[in-house]
C-alpha cells in the first residue's frame, strides 16, 4: 500500500493517506485503520465503495493484496467540533488521542483522531451489529445534526469532502499533512515533489459569501478573466442573509474583486 498512496502507513498506527492519479489529483481520500496483524481495514470518503476498490485493483496487480468489499459490515459515526476529545474520553475512561481498537461494554470499535481536520474530529469505525448500542451512548450526550447543518460547519472550518475534490491536486486544499515527502514514491508524487519544490501552486482553497444566490461555478476578475471555480455551495442563506461556498481562488486574485454570474463575491475569513 505505500506504494500507492501519498502517506506512510505503518504496521502500528492508522492513518489517513489519499490516493492520487499520474497527474497528482485526488482519486481517493480514506483511512487506513490495523484491523489484525494480516489485514488492514480501508474507510474511504467515496459515497460510491466501490471507487476505491477499483482504484487499488488497478495498481496492485503485481503485489500480494487481496481486496474485499465489507461495507455492509461497518458504519462510521463521525464526532466533531470543540470538545470532541473531552467528550469521548469520558465515554471510553480513556485518552483517545491515539487511534486504538476500543472495547467497551460487549462490543468493540476503532476510534481515529483525523488531525487532518482544523477542528476536532474523530472518526468512529463499527461494526453494524453494534451501531444502535454505541449510538445510544451518544445520542444521551451529543446532539445529531441535519446534513444541511453539517455542510454549514464544514464550509465555516473550511474542510472539503471527496466528492467536492476529486481531480484536485492535493496541494491546493492545504492537505499537505496527509502528504509524506519522505517515504519515497507514491501514484503522483513526481507531480506533488515538483509543485512543492518549485512553488507551483497556484489556488488555494477559499470560503466565499454572497448577497445573492450562486447560480455558476465559475468566478472571475473584474475584466471578466477567470479567477477560479466552486467546489460546492449552500442553496440557501446561510447566516446573516449569506450566501456561502467553497472555491479554489488563483493566489493573485485572492485580494482583488471578483465575481460570480457578474455579481460581486467575497472572500470571508
Amino acid at each position: 500500500m505505500n506504494r500507492i498512496t501519498t502517506n506512510q502507513i505503518s504496521e502500528n498506527l492508522s492513518t489517513r493517506t489519499l490516493l492520487l492519479d499520474d497527474n497528482g489529483r485526488i482519486i481517493d481520500n480514506f483511512l487506513v485503520l490495523n484491523s489484525t496483524a494480516e489485514d488492514l481495514l480501508l474507510v474511504s470518503d467515496s459515497s460510491e465503495i466501490s471507487d476505491l476498490n477499483e482504484q487499488i485493483t488497478k495498481y496492485i496487480i503485481l503485489e500480494n493484496i487481496t481486496i474485499e468489499d465489507i461495507s455492509n459490515s461497518y458504519k462510521r459515526i463521525s464526532i466533531v467540533g470543540n470538545g470532541s476529545y473531552k467528550f469521548l474520553s469520558k465515554i471510553l475512561k480513556s485518552n483517545p488521542l491515539k487511534s486504538k481498537n476500543v472495547f467497551l461494554n460487549d462490543f468493540n470499535f476503532f476510534v481515529f483522531i483525523d488531525k487532518s481536520k482544523s477542528i476536532e474530529w474523530i472518526d468512529i469505525i463499527i461494526q453494524s451489529k453494534d451501531l444502535s448500542k454505541l449510538e445510544n451512548i451518544i445520542l444521551k450526550n451529543i446532539p445529531e445534526i441535519s446534513d444541511l447543518d453539517f455542510k454549514k460547519f464544514r464550509f465555516h472550518h473550511l474542510v472539503t469532502v471527496l466528492d467536492e475534490i476529486i481531480g484536485i491536486n492535493p496541494l491546493e486544499l492545504s492537505l499537505i499533512n496527509l502528504i509524506s515527502f519522505t517515504k519515497g514514491c507514491y501514484i503522483g508524487q513526481e507531480v506533488i515533489a515538483r509543485m512543492d519544490t518549485y512553488s507551483k501552486v497556484t489556488r488555494k482553497l477559499v470560503r466565499l459569501k454572497s448577497d445573492f444566490p450562486f447560480q455558476q461555478k465559475r468566478i472571475t476578475t473584474i475584466k471578466n478573466k477567470n479567477a477560479g471555480h466552486l467546489i460546492s455551495y449552500l442553496s440557501e442563506e446561510s447566516q446573516n442573509n449569506k450566501f456561502v461556498a467553497l472555491a479554489l481562488i488563483k493566489n493573485k486574485e485572492v485580494v482583488n474583486s471578483i465575481f460570480c454570474g457578474g455579481k460581486p463575491v467575497y472572500i470571508s475569513d
